[in-house]
């Protein structure tokens, strides 16, 4: 399973998400939102999030990730909406934060689960891709 198949699943069922890569798919903030949500949905109220405010929906998530997982942004919301897509290195290194936070979640029945470590290891393997 490729990483962005596993991160489709993560995400499936979720309004205005439709992960089919490593930059645009995640311009907008609400897959970021979503991948919160799925594991925390107490965090962010999905259902009113606006699709439009691409700012907003990643600060928001950025906000969340920091505060709740000690995920560190690597960019801002405002910069976010400001690309035409993000950059892929950084969206891989920051998505790659997702798997440690949550593998041992309980929506996860406190176990890593199958798809998130083929995830990581894609996600490495990405970055690897990347840096040469």
């Amino acid at each position: 399973m490729s990483s962005v198949n596993a991160l489709k699943k993560q995400t499936q069922g979720y309004r205005g998400v439709d992960i089919t890569n490593l930059t645009s798919s995640w311009r907008n903030g609400l897959a970021l939102c979503a991948l919160i949500h799925r594991q925390r949905p107490e965090l962010i109220d999905y259902e009113s999030l606006n699709e439009e405010d691409v700012a907003g929906n990643n600060q928001l998530a950025f906000d969340v990730a920091e505060r709740e997982f000690s995920i560190q942004p690597v960019t801002t919301g405002k910069e976010m909406a400001a690309e035409a897509e993000p950059d892929k290195l950084l969206m891989v290194l920051y998505l790659s934060k997702f798997y440690e936070a949550f593998r041992n979640s309980p929506v996860n029945n406190g176990r890593c689960p199958s798809c998130f470590c083929r995830y990581l290891l894609q996600l490495i393997s990405h970055i690897e891709y990347i840096k040469y």
